[in-house]
């Protein structure tokens, strides 16, 4: 582990910041990675940063590392375990070495005090194993302040709800943590949620945390790796209900993933498979959202897309 002398005007009076190693997974998107990347090395945080860049199943691309600067060394790897976003990032936290492990996903965009924010809420509890933050949502057409809205969250919440506050380009974690709550699921179907699967666990065993004012910006208006593959959301969706027995006990999360699942099946024209799986949510939690709109969008032949649009404007998605 790597620390520095601090700046007096850092986090609290400590004498030392931890080095922050930062991991980025990409593939194929170079334009919006040099974004990204600005962002972070533009972090007003004392402490020396590394940031890495995995490429998954391309050539890494060396010129990144001219974007750096002192205390903001930028390299890449082409990632050299299991192909797939859980595999980049745990080739990412294999060849870093920093005390805290940020992650940040290749198009989204870091407020300056970010960093800042973060290790100072992680030197004032050391009991925490990760912090998020509040995000803001760039839809394209308007963007959407999710600010925080509980500085601790529990494992039953991280059930019930997914905390868009802990997305993957919000999170700041201890290196320590992964022994505790192991590396990222490299058998997830398609990669899908393996945050939301580490954070599960994680959870489960630690302190998880938001800092709750808004320091990161979500791009709701590029392409995803996930959009317009809903089998496989729901293959990774029913995988999760099998790896997380705790849903089954906790009605309104066990019924949100079915909910979810159900929307997934009927975005893929599915409609029997889907209307099994909103039965099933409605079942176990009458009034949860995501069966609704999964028995809305299996059952009435609605554009899936307008289901989503729908549920946006109410501000929770299906995700």
């Amino acid at each position: 582990m790597t620390r520095q002398t601090a700046d007096p005007t850092g986090p609290g009076t400590a004498s030392t910041l931890p080095l922050v190693s930062v991991v980025i997974p990409t593939r194929g998107r170079p334009e919006l990675l040099r974004e990204t990347l600005a962002t972070i090395v533009a972090q007003d945080y004392a402490g020396p940063m590394e940031i890495l860049v995995v490429h998954d199943r391309e050539e890494a691309d060396a010129t990144l590392a001219e974007l750096g600067r002192e205390g903001r060394r930028v390299s890449a790897i082409t990632n050299d375990g299991t192909p797939g976003l859980a595999g980049a990032r745990n080739c990412g936290v294999r060849h870093t070495s920093g005390e805290i492990v940020a992650s940040c996903d290749d198009d989204d965009l870091w407020h300056p005090e970010k960093i800042r924010r973060q290790v100072e809420r992680l030197e004032a509890d050391p009991r925490l194993l990760a912090v998020g933050t509040g995000i803001r949502l760039l839809m394209g057409d308007r963007d959407v302040d999710w600010p925080g809205s509980q500085e601790l969250v529990s494992h039953d919440r991280l059930l019930e709800n997914r905390v868009k506050e802990l997305h993957s380009s919000t999170l700041a974690i201890r290196r320590r943590a992964f022994a505790k709550a192991g590396e990222y699921d490299e058998q997830l179907p398609h990669g899908y949620g393996e945050d939301y699967d580490w954070l599960l666990r994680a959870s489960r065993v630690g302190r998880v945390g938001v800092v709750t004012e808004v320091l990161a910006d979500i791009r709701k208006d590029v392409p995803s790796w996930f959009r317009g593959r809903a089998v496989n959301t729901a293959e990774a969706l029913e995988y999760l209900l099998a790896k997380h027995p705790d849903f089954a006990r906790n009605p309104r999360g066990h019924a949100r993933i079915l909910g979810q699942i159900a929307y997934a099946h009927g975005t893929a024209g599915e409609r029997r498979t889907a209307l099994t799986y909103a039965g099933r949510g409605l079942r176990a939690y009458p009034l949860a959202p995501h069966a609704w709109l999964g028995l809305l969008s299996a059952g009435t032949g609605v554009d899936p897309q307008q289901v989503l649009t729908l549920a946006r404007r109410f501000g929770r998605g299906v995700s």
